[in-house]
């Protein structure tokens, strides 16, 4: 028996379109964040799925609720699924975080790639985001699997959420995680078997690509 997480990013947000941290600032999703979504809903329109899960933010719930309003599915929201909590650097793009705080030695850990170590001004280390993270979902999954029930989960999350837990699937170093791409709306599946993570695919976003909606027009 199985458990099947399908992983999900939101869509753009306006924090994504003006390359700013946002963490746990509430932004909502662009036009293009919406359009991101409605593609995948269009992929995913067949798909059986048990249960949906997505951070308690607008932009995950945004997503989820486009992606899945025709599956007759309650959307449970669940605030430790939220994006790591950057602190004061929220609001700011890279830039204009290196001109306020250059000397900051947070700042000088993220660009050396020792993210593990960093623990950002008035916000969330990585380490507490990741056991923050991996208790909720090691509850959700684990639920499941000590029934020996077969599951299909669907969580719609944040590109550092589903980062820490590919880590963690795949036995990396967190330092490591943000080598992981993690496009909007990026699709990513894990099957969980007998407490063993099963990583079967990585940051998919060919339901965005125009050649894959060209082809799919005739199928309904």
């Amino acid at each position: 028996m199985a458990v099947k997480l399908i992983l999900i990013r939101h869509g753009e947000s306006e924090g994504n379109a003006r390359r700013q941290f946002s963490g746990s600032q509430d932004v909502n999703l662009t036009d293009q964040g919406i359009k991101q979504a409605e593609r995948l809903a269009f992929r995913l329109r067949k798909l059986p799925v048990d249960e949906v899960y997505c951070s308690d933010l607008r932009r995950s719930q945004h997503t989820a609720e486009i992606i899945f309003k025709n599956h007759q599915v309650d959307i449970i929201t669940n605030s430790n699924f939220r994006e790591i909590n950057f602190g004061a650097w929220e609001g700011y793009t890279f830039e204009e975080i290196m001109a306020k705080y250059g000397a900051n030695t947070e700042i000088k850990l993220w660009m050396s790639n020792l993210p593990e170590e960093v623990h950002f001004p008035e916000g969330e280390s990585l380490s507490n985001f990741n056991k923050r993270v991996m208790k909720e979902l090691n509850t959700l999954v684990g639920k499941y699997n000590q029934k020996r029930i077969n599951k299909t989960i669907a969580l719609v999350v944040h590109g550092g959420t589903i980062r820490v837990i590919l880590c963690n699937a795949l036995k990396i170093n967190l330092k490591y995680m943000w080598n992981i791409e993690q496009h909007s709306t990026a699709l990513n599946i894990i099957n969980y078997y007998e407490g063993q993570a099963f990583v079967r695919l990585i940051n998919d976003t060919t339901h965005l690509e125009d050649w894959w909606i060209s082809q799919q027009s005739g199928l309904d």
